[in-house]
């Protein structure tokens, strides 16, 4: 959504990242050339099972056929088990070496790599859906006051299904839709917004008229006809209506239709700024997350910077992100 950070930074990172955990692979490879026993002999085990029961299913339909077919399977699973295994091991070892690169470099900003974010309930996306979870990511302070969280998430949805077959008889079942996102949590308080959310679409129209009518938010419209057909503002409904103009002002609202809505949205509520975008995070394409980490900072300044209503420093706020010498 803004140019804090490029295209160009996501190409390079995505080159180091794999030029590191590439050569990370190649010492794991060299340590550790081979699956562990467990490793072979889950796999083995498991493939002895599935072949059992193809092959006893073929038994019971075919006779003395099916169980020539049962000893060839099994036999066949056998032989494949080491394949198989090594193929799990190798894996296994190139998400090692992609998160032992991305946590060293998490850990010359002074940061640290987690396996699993901490998940709190504060903005309405991490509160969605039936269930919710975290995954990898990186946490720290990007100055003295200001703490961030950046990485996997992922909300789960029931959803009873009803159906009918030729006879009339009707079956009940639930399935589970998956909605996984790469987010970016940092410390914002909003005293005189509140609460807010940003994301592309229209502010105005019914549709906007009807979200803010089941919400404790509003639509906002301001002073840009581009921008209210780009974005979807709302705001708390007591937010103070002179703090959101002094906050989007006409320089920022040109600044955020020369951007474009993008793919991520935003959120913020109890002193945290969300930015999410469809799609899980991965550490092959830690730009992406890089990517997102930068709207979060873009926006934590937009709203809470002082005096209000700038555009924020890209500059600055690169070297927050990236470091010195970006």
């Amino acid at each position: 959504m803004n140019d804090l950070f490029t295209p160009d930074d996501r190409v390079k990172i995505n080159a180091a990242m794999a030029s590191g955990s590439g050569d990370r692979f190649g010492q794991l490879l060299s340590e550790h050339p081979n699956p562990s026993g467990g490793m072979t002999w889950g796999c083995r085990l498991g493939g002895i099972v599935v072949a059992v029961f193809v092959g006893g299913i073929l038994a019971a339909i075919l006779g003395l056929v099916g169980l020539a077919a049962l000893v060839v399977l099994i036999v066949v699973a056998i032989l494949l088990s080491g394949r198989i295994a090594r193929w799990f091991h190798r894996r296994s070892l190139t998400r090692r070496a992609r998160e032992e690169v991305v946590g060293g470099w998490a850990a010359q900003r002074g940061w640290q790599f987690v396996k699993q974010l901490p998940l709190a309930n504060t903005t309405p996306l991490l509160r969605h859906g039936d269930r919710r979870e975290t995954g990898w990511g990186i946490t720290g302070q990007l100055d003295a006051t200001t703490s961030f969280a950046a990485g996997a998430y992922q909300y789960e949805e029931d959803r009873v299904v009803v159906s009918t077959d030729s006879d009339g008889n009707t079956t009940t079942r639930t399935e589970t839709d998956t909605y996984p996102f790469t987010i970016a949590l940092i410390s914002a308080p909003l005293p005189d917004l509140k609460k807010m959310q940003l994301r592309k679409g229209s502010t105005g129209g019914i549709f906007s008229k009807l979200s803010g009518a089941v919400s404790d938010l509003r639509p906002v419209p301001l002073e840009s006809a581009e921008f209210n057909d780009q974005f979807h503002l709302m705001v708390a409904d007591d937010a103070d209506e002179i703090a959101i103009r002094m906050r989007f002002t006409p320089a920022v609202l040109m600044a955020l239709v020369d951007r474009g809505a993008g793919e991520s949205q935003i959120e913020a509520e109890n002193g945290v700024l969300l930015v999410a975008r469809e799609g899980a995070a991965k550490t092959d394409d830690f730009g992406e997350l890089l990517d997102v980490l930068g709207d979060a900072v873009w926006f934590r300044s937009l709203l809470t910077d002082e005096p209000a209503g700038r555009v924020p420093d890209t500059a600055a706020l690169r070297a927050l992100l990236l470091g010195p010498a970006a």
